[in-house]
Order: structure tokens, then C-alpha cells, then sequence
């Protein structure tokens, strides 16, 4: 798997797991209606299910599940057949296939809901398709209608440098300026015919912020038993907490109390490892729903302050997870896109940043797909089948090392 880090190095990786439940843990049920409740299950499962493959790797973990799960489920709208049965069940939708859109839909207009008290929370989606190659009217009915997204029109075929900073700067304008680059030099080629891109954006100030007079360095004990100095914020207040058999939960309420970070905080110092094998989307959503019943302690709660951005290139773990056909361009079956079986998933970029201080958090993260068109090649016959001459040479200096001929490959 190749991930590419920009970090503190002391930042410690027990931070990862608390975030990545933050964003995508499953939404409460007196706050959502069931198709949005669906949609955030899917995420929250293909999340927990990434975090284990991510977590593999040394060092801190932050992604999106939401926006992950959420271009996934726009590129599924264009998918049939295996390619179709693959990507729903990446995402654990058990669901009947024509209730995807409305799910995501609802969870988007759920988010939209959440930004309204004291918090900044803004969710983009947008489609790119090549000059001249207009997907069919009912794949863009659904990105339109149901996922909202912006329709636009690129040329890769005669400008990619053009096209990729246009997507780069739609989703660095959608994530505050905090994503930057989502496609890289090469991820998108003359063969390129969509891309599919979300993007999430989040600015909320803690319920009560933390006081900057009482941050100071303090010990974090990393997962090898070191004991580094971090810049630590301290609160003595009461929290929800709730604890679970290899952790303790904390909830930590942004102004408005409609979103939280919560912190799943191993009962050993070394307990990091076991608890992400304990770990699964069904465990997660009932530590959850505990979490929402417990009850507010007074607790003296010291968290690192840090800032962290973390980059992934999804098509190995996808396929990890049973996404395999949409890679493929002799299986991928994206017809509901175009018509034809000629398009394929070359690559899924996912980026994410976070920032947590004092005043509250502040993250982002953009998710990109793009489709290529298989190109059928002939190869020109070169038949040898007659007599030849042959060499051998040194490519640097030109020396010819050998020289010789066959007229007759049976000769010894």
C-alpha cells in the first residue's frame, strides 16, 4: 500500500483511531431519518474496514469514511453487474441497489442541518466528464438530483495540465484551501473520460474551548514505550464518558452539540493493538449508542494539540475489500455511465487534514475517482521467420559486442 505522510513525528498514532470515529461514526437515531442512518452505516463499516488495512502501516491514520464511501457510491450509480455487486458490498449495503442515491441524498441534507449551530460543515460533490464523451442522461439525473453534484466539462484528451488544476482547485475552494494537489502529476492521462470528486470541509469551536494558558508540554507514551513531550491542552469540566471492555470513550461536543470528536482511549498504555483488533463496525455503533445513554462525569481531560495530513492511493485497498472488477478494464462493467464496456477505475485518491487546538477542530478531506477508456491495441505482426542478423552491443558507449547472424536455427 503506498501512503504518503506529512506529520509531526511525535504525534501519537492513538489519536488516529479517535478522529476516524469522529467523522465517521454512525449517525444517532432520534437525528436522522433511516435512509440517512443507511448511508452513514455504509460509511462508518467501509471505514472501520479501511482503518484496519491503513493501521497495518506504521505511524498516524486520518481519512474520511463519509467522503470515501460517498464517491464510491456516486461511481456505483454508473456501475452494473459485478462491477455493481462489488461496490455495494465493499460499501455493506444489503439494501436494494436503487436506494443508494436517495440514502447518501438524505445523509447529505442531514449534514447540511448540522452546520447550522455553531459550526462550519460543508459537503461537495462534482463530476468531470471529457469534451465530446457526455455520460448518458440517467447517470446524470442521479449525480444531479440525488448527490448534487456539479456537472462540469474537461479535456484530458488536449490539456490535462488545464483539467487537473481545475478539479485541484475546485476541491482545494470546497476544503477551506486545506486540500491541496488531491491529483497528482500523471493521475490523469489523455485516456481519462470522468472523474468523480467529493469533497468535505469542517470548522467547529469545542462546546467550552480549552484555556491556552493550561497547555504545556507534557509526557505521551508512544506505542514503543517512549516518553516524548507534546504540547498538551488540559480541561477539568464534566464529560460524557463511557467505558467499554479494552477502552474508555470520551465525548468531546463542538458549540451546538450536533457533532463531536469522540476519543476511544485504550485502558493500557500498550493497549492500542488489541483494541483495533477488537474493533469492527458493529462494536463501534453499540459503544456508540452506550456513549449516547451514559451519563456527564467530572474529569480533568488532557488531549496533545497537533496538526496532521494524511494521503492514500485507495485502488490496493479496495480491491482488498472485494472491489476488484471496476480496475480491471477487461471486467469492469461501468455501461450505466456511457453506455458501452469500455470504461475502467484507473485510480481513487483520498486526502485528508486535520487541525486540533485549543478553539476547536478544524478538518478536511476530497476523494477522487477517475475512469479511464480501455484503448484496444493491435499489435503489428513481426514475424521472425526467416534469416536474420543479431548483435549484441553496449547501450552507453556503443561498443558492438557481439555481431552474428542465423540462416538456420537448427544448425548447432
Amino acid at each position: 500500500m503506498d501512503f504518503d505522510r506529512q506529520q509531526r513525528p511525535a504525534l501519537p498514532t492513538i489519536i488516529a483511531i479517535s478522529l476516524v470515529v469522529v467523522l465517521a461514526g454512525p449517525v444517532r437515531a432520534d437525528a436522522a431519518g433511516p435512509p440517512a442512518k443507511d448511508a452513514a452505516n455504509a460509511g462508518a463499516a467501509l471505514g472501520v474496514d479501511l482503518y484496519r488495512l491503513f493501521s497495518a502501516q506504521d505511524g498516524n491514520v486520518f481519512f474520511s469514511p463519509y467522503s470515501i464511501s460517498e464517491a464510491l457510491a456516486l461511481l456505483s450509480a454508473g456501475a452494473d453487474g459485478t462491477t455493481r455487486r462489488e461496490i455495494l458490498n465493499t460499501l455493506h449495503w444489503s439494501l436494494p441497489a436503487d436506494q443508494m442515491p436517495e440514502a447518501f441524498g438524505a445523509q447529505d441534507a442531514r449534514l447540511d442541518e448540522a452546520s447550522k449551530d455553531g459550526a462550519i460543515l460543508s459537503v461537495a460533490n462534482s463530476l468531470w466528464y471529457q469534451r465530446g464523451h457526455e455520460p448518458r442522461a440517467a447517470f446524470l439525473r442521479v449525480a444531479r438530483q440525488e448527490y448534487r453534484s456539479e456537472v462540469r466539462i474537461a479535456d484530458f484528451s488536449a490539456d490535462i495540465p488545464v483539467s487537473q488544476r481545475m478539479i485541484n482547485n475546485w476541491v482545494e475552494k470546497k476544503t477551506g484551501g486545506r486540500i491541496l494537489d488531491l491529483l497528482p502529476s500523471g493521475a490523469l492521462t489523455p485516456r481519462t473520460r470522468l472523474v468523480l470528486a467529493n469533497a468535505i470541509y469542517f470548522k467547529g469551536r469545542w462546546e467550552r474551548p480549552f484555556d491556552e494558558r493550561a497547555t504545556a508540554p507534557r509526557p505521551f507514551f508512544t506505542l514503543q514505550g517512549q516518553s516524548v513531550m507534546t504540547p498538551t491542552m488540559a480541561r477539568a469540566d464534566e464529560f460524557r464518558t463511557w467505558g467499554a471492555d479494552s477502552c474508555e470513550l470520551l465525548e468531546l461536543p463542538y458549540a451546538g452539540k450536533k457533532l463531536s470528536m469522540v476519543i476511544l482511549l485504550p485502558r493500557t498504555r500498550d493497549g492500542l493493538p488489541a483494541l483495533e483488533q477488537r474493533l469492527s463496525s458493529t462494536v463501534l455503533a453499540q459503544w456508540l449508542a452506550s456513549l449516547d445513554l451514559a451519563g456527564r462525569e467530572d474529569l480533568a481531560v488532557t488531549l496533545p494539540r497537533f496538526t496532521m495530513t494524511y494521503a492514500a492511493e485507495l485502488k490496493k485497498p479496495l480491491s482488498q475489500l472485494g472491489m476488484e472488477a471496476a480496475f480491471n478494464p477487461t471486467e469492469a462493467d461501468l455501461s450505466g455511465i456511457n453506455g458501452g464496456r469500455d470504461l475502467f477505475v484507473s485510480t481513487v485518491l483520498h486526502k485528508a487534514f486535520v487541525d486540533v487546538n485549543e478553539e476547536g477542530t478544524e478538518a478536511a478531506a476530497a476523494t477522487g475517482v477517475a475512469v479511464v477508456k480501455l484503448d484496444v491495441v493491435i499489435p503489428r505482426k513481426f514475424p521472425v521467420d526467416h534469416p536474420f542478423l543479431f548483435l549484441i552491443r553496449d547501450n552507453l558507449t556503443g561498443s558492438l559486442l557481439f555481431l552474428g547472424r542465423i540462416v538456420d536455427p537448427r544448425a548447432m
